[in-house]
């Protein structure tokens, strides 16, 4: 293959050409994630200037939410509570999960253009032309980088619609989009280290687990590791409180920095390969593996045990924070009171029963991307060729459930190990890895709809895969804000995790645990029925 030079007319060229390509091949995608993210912020928007447009429901808000280390957590240091205002609550409820959210797009999106291109060889067909090496990063970050400023620019639009003060939205909504940029050149990075896109999109969402985790930690007890991520310069923008502009340049300073990264790192590498080597493979397989759960299994076992893990060093984050909810009670009597609505529950178990649901929202992304599996094994034609052996169509598609459903029940399993351990060191109780424990695999049946859903996407409309994260944001959109912003009963009824019982604050219910799993069970066999029934269909 010719080696063209890294900068100059070819990677203009090429960048242009291949701009054309991501934006032609990924339209749809790219329409769904802005118009979602976008009429996320309008309805989050609209839905706190009509709760909170009075001094007494701020004041209300700022005493309930503003001393709550666990809420610190997943919603950030709270700027602006000291004068508050419903535009310092806008932030506090938008600014981390619009920015996680955006993220996300970004890196599926540059890891789908860049890494994965190798893994079916249409980088070398495109490399083979008049192309510098530099040309994919180039164009699949500007497609990334116009993706998250109409998300900006869409919001900063809704928000002020609503009646929000411009230059306060402007800055909330610059923040998130800039964001998300520096982690769409994180998955550039992810992408020139990783020999394979699955292992290159687990690095970069494990990148952005850590980014997020890290800056809960430094919001709630050690306040320099906030600046050490891009969530905490996001949030350091301080909108609606005395926006500090000059954080701006400092996050397109970083994102350059990652981005002259992945061009170094990509000049120092193969084409098709990573930084780090993929190990070549015994020369035989096992016996299991000739069984279609066994090869699922070889398939996935590395994304089952670093989800496992990543669930596992967030569980320990969010138990050692119980000590802290305990102490701010003595401060806060106003929280005191609003915890003691929770059916008599205490204030650690309410916090230890929200960050059991949360830890289950996110370990149903692992469900998801576990069941999606099987799409992209036959987009790719491998379905194809294990399907002409006499493995039997339903056999293999149950062996991707079956993959799917063990690995929830390991990594939520390691999830309430995690939470449980960590909070028995703080509170000197050892029933607490038990007890918390059993709370986290009881959100599995909830997560198993989500793996139902994919399915019968799936099954019946395998090219409309993607939409099973449609239904994730969904479910993480309707717990998060589900409560904070008055979402009615019917709304919130839409995810599965609503009618489960908030363990440990309340007794585990058996009959909203079987409805689920019967629900989930019924997806289950539409999936393998429109599977079985219909032709296979590549990407």
């Amino acid at each position: 293959m010719t080696e063209h030079p890294p900068f100059g007319a070819t990677t203009l060229a090429g960048t242009r050409a291949i701009v054309g390509l991501v934006v032609r091949r990924d339209r749809f995608r790219l329409l769904v994630w802005i118009a979602s993210l976008t009429a996320l912020m309008g309805f989050s928007a609209r839905s706190v200037w009509a709760l909170y447009r009075t001094p007494e429901a701020i004041d209300s808000y700022v005493g309930t939410v503003g001393d709550n280390p666990a809420l610190v957590l997943f919603a950030g240091p709270g700027y602006g509570f000291q004068d508050p205002s419903v535009g310092a609550i806008l932030v506090n409820e938008t600014a981390l999960w619009m920015g996680l959210a955006a993220a996300l797009m970004g890196i599926f999106l540059v890891v789908r253009h860049t890494r994965a291109e190798e893994d079916s060889e249409r980088a070398d067909l495109i490399r083979s032309l008049t192309v510098g090496r530099h040309a994919p990063i180039v164009a699949v970050l500007l497609v990334a980088v116009a993706a998250n400023l109409l998300v900006a620019f869409g919001s900063a639009v809704v928000t002020v619609a609503v009646g929000f003060e411009p230059v306060g939205t402007v800055a909330l909504c610059a923040s998130f989009g800039l964001t998300a940029i520096c982690f769409a050149a994180a998955g550039a990075v992810a992408a020139q280290i990783a020999p394979t896109a699955r292992s290159a999109l687990g690095l970069a969402t494990g990148m952005l687990g850590l980014a997020f985790v890290v800056r809960g930690v430094g919001d709630v007890r050690i306040g320099w590791l906030s600046w050490l991520t891009p969530f905490g310069w996001g949030i350091g923008v301080r909108a609606f409180a005395g926006e500090r502009w000059w954080v701006f340049p400092a996050l397109l300073l970083f994102g350059l920095l990652l981005l002259a990264t992945a061009f170094w790192l990509a000049a120092h590498r193969d084409l098709g390969g990573g930084i780090i080597s993929d190990r070549p493979g015994p020369a035989s397989g096992a016996p299991w593996m000739l069984r279609p759960t066994g090869l699922a299994l070889r398939l996935q076992r590395a994304s089952v045990c670093g989800w496992a893990v990543g669930l596992l060093s967030c569980g320990l984050v969010y138990g050692s924070m119980g000590d802290a909810v305990e102490s701010m009670l003595r401060d806060n009597p106003q929280l005191a009171d609003y915890f003691a609505q929770l059916q008599g529950a205490s204030v650690t178990d309410a916090y230890l029963a929200t960050a059991v649901s949360m830890l289950g929202m996110v370990a149903g992304g692992f469900a998801i991307a576990s069941a999606l599996r099987a799409r992209s094994e036959e987009a790719s034609g491998y379905a194809e060729l294990l399907l002409t052996t006499p493995m039997a169509r339903g056999a293999w598609v149950r062996s991707h459930v079956a993959l799917s459903v063990a690995g929830t029940l390991v990594v939520t399993a390691a999830s309430g190990f995690g939470l449980g351990v960590a909070h028995a060191v703080v509170s000197g109780d050892p029933a607490a890895i038990g007890r918390l424990s059993a709370a986290s695999v009881a959100t599995t049946p909830a997560i198993l709809v989500l793996v139902g859903v994919t399915t019968a996407i799936f099954g019946w409309l395998p090219r409309w895969s993607m939409l099973a994260w449609a239904a994730f944001v969904v479910v993480v959109g309707v717990g998060v804000f589900g409560e904070v912003l008055g979402l009615s009963s019917w709304l919130r009824a839409v995810s599965p995790f609503d009618h489960l019982a908030a363990m440990p604050a309340e007794d585990f219910d058996p009959v909203s645990t079987a409805v689920l799993l019967f629900i989930a069970a019924g997806l289950l066999a539409i999936g393998e029925l429109g599977f079985v029934r219909r032709d296979l269909e590549a990407a």
